[in-house]
């Protein structure tokens, strides 16, 4: 029984070894396609070429007035008499992160924003991170700006445990 199991091994190796042969003989086309003709290649194409001269495109110098603009609109917004005249405007760039602007003035910069967005074709997206702080918009010397206070609970509690109230 031993040696018919050894047999029968042997004759599926030797048969699918053949099957292999033959079907990697059969995917070779190049038994029916004509002889490949060589071809001269033109090599003056490949010769280095002096760059192109920089355009300047009326579309990005839009943009860039459009992002100081912005900027100068931000800057101009930060005015303030008490914390209550503060919000935050954390759009990312070109604004900076953690930005805060008198609460009359947020519509006006959300208009100028769609401005520059709809100027600038390749704009850069980021969040603003603040990690395990709590942004709060306050007003300093009568400017709008961003304070982080801790809202990590057992930070608090260690304070509280300490006689810590304020580091």
């Amino acid at each position: 029984m031993k040696s018919s199991s050894y047999q029968t091994a042997t004759i599926s190796v030797v048969v699918a070894t053949v099957l292999w042969l033959a079907a990697t003989w059969f995917e070779d086309d190049s038994r029916w396609l004509p002889p490949a003709v060589p071809v001269d290649i033109d090599t003056s194409m490949a010769a280095p070429r002096p760059d192109s001269p920089v355009r300047i495109d009326t579309d990005v110098l839009s943009c860039a007035q459009a992002e100081s603009n912005l900027q100068e609109k931000v800057d101009n917004a930060q005015y303030c008499y008490s914390d209550d005249d503060c919000t935050l405007f954390d759009y990312g760039y070109p604004i900076q992160c953690l930005t805060s602007v008198a609460t009359s003035e947020i519509t006006a910069l959300r208009l100028e924003y769609r401005k520059y967005e709809a100027s600038c074709a390749y704009r850069v997206y980021y969040d603003c991170p603040s990690g395990e702080m709590e942004r709060e918009a306050v007003c300093r010397n009568n400017r709008c700006t961003v304070e982080l206070i801790s809202n990590d609970p057992l930070q608090d509690a260690t304070l509280q445990y300490l006689g810590i109230k304020d580091l």
